[in-house]
């Protein structure tokens, strides 16, 4: 009998917890902080609970401006493994919202060192804008910038950006179109948009792919030509790419694209084509970038 009503006992209390757990987290939901910080600490205090239990409670707890409080339940949530981009996130703010400048700094960094990755959140939160002028903090922005977008520390990502920038294209010294080559937010991708005095004009998307370990572009011209060019070479100052295409006449023959940088800061690039596998090659385009003053 004494078994049985002591296992009653047990039930009921972790149904009791359970209501309790169920009824912080309705209040969390519905922005009702004060209730949402009573609730969770009624329930923390009886049961460990898990790391998103701490989370909220350090949420509920910052809302509330209590920063201190929410510092010490972020804590909690990180010693029970809740993410970590959350957790050094919360702290950094925190600090940043008690004006505590050298824990901030020190927080913010030691995640960056671990792979925070909130790098807009850092420029636009209203409660870091008093410390986004300082050298320190410039650095700390920088290596989260890089933990966001790994490409732009990448040496293979980096490897055509000798053709970023704003050209005039020229062939025999005459001025025969435009190209505005720019790089994809993140820098994992470079996009090409070309332009002519005529009717023509194309895109393309250029990027380096980790599986085949090649560049990639893929183009589309205003007159229904595509290309999809793969790397077949590749150094400093200098990629070459092959594909497929179709001429007007419904052939399909190989086409050779290079780019090479040239000492003056030009860059050329070098169309060729073949109707024999490969075997040789015909120019059908040698034009210079010129840097548009």
């Amino acid at each position: 009998m004494k078994r049985l009503l002591l296992l009653f006992t047990l039930i009921a209390s972790q149904l009791m917890a359970q209501d309790l757990k169920k009824t912080a987290l309705n209040s969390f939901n519905n922005q009702k902080w004060e209730e949402a910080a009573k609730n969770y600490q009624k329930y923390l205090k009886k049961n460990d609970g898990d790391s998103s239990d701490w989370y909220n409670l350090a949420i509920a707890k910052s809302r509330l401006e209590e920063y201190e409080d929410a510092i010490k339940y972020f804590k909690e949530a990180k010693e029970r493994n809740y993410n970590k981009q959350f957790i050094y996130w919360g702290i950094s703010k925190s600090y940043a919202m008690m004006k505590d400048l050298t824990n901030m700094l020190t927080s913010l960094n030691e995640g960056a060192d671990d792979g925070l990755g909130t790098y807009a959140l850092l420029q636009s939160d209203p409660a870091f804008s008093d410390y986004q002028d300082t050298e320190e903090f410039k650095k700390i922005l920088k290596k989260v910038e890089l933990n966001a977008y790994p490409c732009l520390s990448n040496e293979d990502y980096r490897h055509f950006d000798f053709w970023l920038g704003e050209w005039d294209v020229f062939v025999n010294g005459n001025k025969v179109g435009e190209n505005s080559i720019t790089m994809a937010k993140g820098g994992c991708a470079i996009h090409e948009n070309y332009t002519t005095a005529r009717n023509y004009a194309g895109q393309s998307i250029n990027f380096y792919d980790p599986i085949d370990q090649k560049w990639h572009q893929h183009w589309v011209g205003s007159g229904g030509d595509t290309y999809n060019y793969l790397e077949t070479k590749r150094d400093d100052g200098m990629l070459q790419f092959e594909s497929k295409f179709m001429t007007p006449s419904g052939n399909i023959t190989l086409s050779r694209l290079t780019f090479t940088l040239l000492e003056d800061g030009t860059v050329r690039q070098l169309f060729e084509s073949s109707s024999d596998e490969g075997k040789t090659w015909t120019p059908a385009f040698d034009g210079i970038y010129k840097k548009r003053e």
